[in-house]
């Protein structure tokens, strides 16, 4: 770590570092210091050039931190005493290095200057300076007459020159020297007249023992500053370990991913091989029972053969016909087998693709992270380097007057200081994680599920008073289901949530008053126990089911670039990463935390009108627009996603269709709620899409019911079952997945 100490009070003039007292906007020497709130300093000029006029705030140039600006602008910053001086002397030294003839102030001859009075602000020559330092009619002086044969010796010291400079000068009174301070008015130096007059009444204090007050306040805060300043240090050595850890991690988990791609492609085509074999050895029995079955009975007919030899052909043409059909069905057993297969092998390697593409966007992610509080840390650093600096200069001086002045900015910057460097403190292990999402299970040759021929039971949801309209159900692995949906009354709308079993019996509900019926409510399972909702055109919710507690938001107070004529369309969850995705009635997609705060937006691509149902699969998005009439996969990588494919719409009772509500099962397989168009000649169609989205595997109409507006996915004791969501009467549709 390095060692920054605060130098002794009795440092040499010409150990200040240049830097110190060069401007950083200029590059020069700085010309009347001005000294921010964050202690950076620059010429007033500069700062007159670089702040825009009438500005109110300005930003240091050095450390980028925004300041409030006084009221009479930069005039109104406070000017560095301190730095100020040692500049004066240092000027004072160069012009007499240039040209030693200077004009005394008494006797008004050129000649070589022997010494300077810091009271007359003015030089003497040899003769006049032996007067000056001797005359009792000028005794108050001789503390402030400096000689120039001094200048130039390694000894002299900033309290050396300090001392020198006389009181300041009272602003109401500049013909005054100040003899106290007016803390009411930020330790304003006033002369005596002034304690009759504007500071009459306010808290007066000699500068002496103020200065000393304010030197041991400096001394606490530098001793905690010093404590601080390693923590600082040894934040930015974790920063750098921090970026090391996600780059290993990141590349852990994308050699697992080509690893298990590797292995699920050998496993794949070790079960395409065996497939194959076991089909030729079926092939191989099926012929030789043929050859036996037609042996044995040619034996047995061969005496008959004159008399039965059409019988005799008859018969081995159906044995025949029966072998080839079931080698037929073997066959396409096994083609479907080895469909499913690479099927299978084709999601996988989608999946793998998506899951290398997450942990680049979020390695890009967090190492953006990791390098903004790098910055964060050198600024901090940097920051520390200068309050020390002026800590040193301040105890240098030891100048009662600069000292009242400058400690308490100094102090102020101290605790911005600490304050700022707390902030990016926290949440640095976090950056090296990643987060990566489980794969589909394995796939195997069996047969692919699909939805059954008809209903297995319909389950009636429990009223509220005077009835009401479900608008969406969602479920979690328990087999609970949540089912949301609104009445009205003469006086205002209501959202209902309501949890249930599969029995249809009550578990828990929950009323929420709403102002606008016209915007359907949404719900999606976060957690086995949290339910995200939304529940009206600009507000989001997390029900938790434990204590039936809500939390509740106003989309345009947790999202600050919410615009003001967005509506909320749809909400889903992803579970594996604890976010919650919102849809609007337009391109706009937002991504929220488990605290409904913000972590990005995503703008779908173009030709989507409407996001009136989302669902996560494989990584990706699915999206329901009814505007169009298109259902999609897109992309949720970085901020602008991409078209993966579009589903094909069922060609199935007439007329045109438009996508509803869409879910996924546990292996994968996408499902689509069609509903009907103004000629179609059947009710809603339920399709079961490949994993892959590139063809329809099923399609079930839904006959006899005309209201059905929301579908999902349920795990039960029974299997895995669909459910649709009839909005009135409110009654659950339960279709099994065979």
């Amino acid at each position: 770590m390095e060692d920054v100490s605060i130098m002794a009070s009795a440092t040499p003039l010409k150990d200040i570092d240049e830097q110190f007292l060069q401007c950083c906007i200029c590059m020069e020497q700085l010309k009347e210091p001005k000294i921010l709130p964050c202690l950076h300093r620059y010429c007033r000029e500069c700062l007159r050039k670089f702040a825009k006029k009438g500005a109110k705030k300005i930003e240091c140039v050095t450390c980028r931190e925004k300041h409030i600006l006084p009221k009479d602008g930069i005039d109104g910053l406070k000017t560095d005493y301190n730095t100020n001086n040692i500049i004066e002397f240092i000027q004072l030294q160069d012009s007499v290095k240039v040209d030693p003839l200077r004009t005394c102030i008494h006797c008004k001859k050129k000649l070589k200057a022997s010494a300077f009075c810091f009271r007359c602000n003015d030089f003497l020559c040899k003769t006049c300076h032996e007067f000056h330092a001797s005359s009792s009619i000028v005794r108050d002086h001789h503390p402030h007459i400096f000689s120039l044969s001094e200048a130039e010796a390694a000894n002299l010291t900033i309290q050396k020159l300090s001392s020198l400079r006389e009181a300041p000068r009272c602003q109401a009174h500049p013909g005054k020297l100040s003899e106290l301070c007016c803390t009411t008015c930020d330790n304003l130096p006033i002369c005596m007249p002034c304690t009759y007059g504007k500071h009459q009444g306010h808290n007066l204090k000699e500068v002496a023992s103020l200065a000393e007050t304010q030197r041991e306040m400096l001394k606490a805060k530098v001793a905690d500053l010093m404590q601080y300043n390693k923590k600082a240090y040894q934040m930015q050595k974790e920063i750098r370990k921090t970026k090391r850890k996600l780059d290993l991690n990141v590349n852990e988990e994308e050699l697992k991913a080509q690893e298990r791609l590797g292995a699920e492609d050998e496993r794949i085509k070790k079960e395409i091989r065996n497939a194959e074999e076991e089909l030729a050895r079926k092939q191989a029995e099926l012929e030789g029972e043929v050859k036996a079955k037609t042996s044995a009975r040619k034996k047995a007919l061969e005496k008959k053969m004159k008399k039965l030899g059409e019988e005799y052909e008859l018969i081995c043409e159906k044995e025949r016909r029966e072998v080839e059909a079931s080698f037929r069905k073997l066959q396409e057993e096994n083609k479907r087998g080895t469909e499913r297969l690479q099927d299978g092998l084709r999601v996988v390697n989608n999946e793998i693709r998506e899951l290398l593409a997450s942990l680049k966007t979020q390695k890009d992610e967090q190492a953006r992270k990791i390098d903004e509080l790098s910055v964060h840390f050198d600024g901090i650093v940097e920051r520390f380097e200068t309050v020390t600096k002026t800590v040193d200069c301040i105890r240098a001086a030891e100048n009662d007057w600069a000292d009242v002045q400058c400690i308490p900015d100094v102090c102020k910057a101290i605790d911005l200081l600490r304050e700022d460097g707390e902030k990016g403190s926290t949440g640095l292990e976090n950056l090296s994680a990643v987060k990566v999402r489980g794969l589909s299970p394995a796939v195997t040759v069996r047969r692919k599920a699909g939805i059954s021929e008809g209903m297995e039971s319909v389950i009636d949801v429990p009223s509220v008073e005077g009835g009401w309209y479900i608008n969406d159900i969602t479920a979690n692995k328990d087999g609970s289901i949540a089912v949301i949906g609104w009445a009205s009354s003469l006086l205002h709308y209501q959202t209902h949530l309501t949890v249930i079993n599969m029995r249809g019996d009550l578990l828990q509900q929950k009323v929420i008053r709403r102002s606008d019926g016209l915007r359907a409510p949404r719900c999606s399972f976060l957690t086995q126990s949290q339910i995200a909702i939304k529940y009206d055109v600009d507000k989001l919710g997390i029900f938790d089911m434990r204590d039936q507690s809500l939390k509740l938001v106003t989309v345009k107070d947790a999202i600050s670039n919410w615009p003001s004529n967005q509506w909320v369309s749809s909400v889903t969850t992803d579970p594996a990463n604890g976010n919650i995705i919102v849809g609007c009635d337009n391109r706009n997609v937002y991504v929220l935390n488990d605290q409904l705060k913000p972590i990005k937006t995503i703008t779908l691509p173009a030709g989507i009108q409407c996001a009136d149902d989302i669902a996560m699969h494989g990584g990706g998005l699915l999206i329901c627009d009814s505007s169009s009439g298109k259902a999609l996969a897109v992309t949720v990588h970085g901020t602008a996603s991409q078209v993966k494919y579009e589903f094909t719409k069922p060609a199935i009772g007439g007329g045109d269709r438009w996508p509803r509500s869409v879910c996924t099962d546990q292996n994968g397989y996408v499902y689509m709620l069609w509903g009907a168009g103004l000629f179609s000649r059947s009710g809603s169609v339920i399709v079961q899409y490949s994993r892959d989205g590139g063809q329809i595997e099923m399609m079930r109409e839904v006959d006899g019911y005309h209201n059905i507006e929301s579908m999902t996915s349920a795990q039960t004791n029974q299997g895995e079952k669909l459910l649709l969501g009839q909005s009135s009467p409110p009654q659950i549709l339960v279709y099994g997945l065979v």
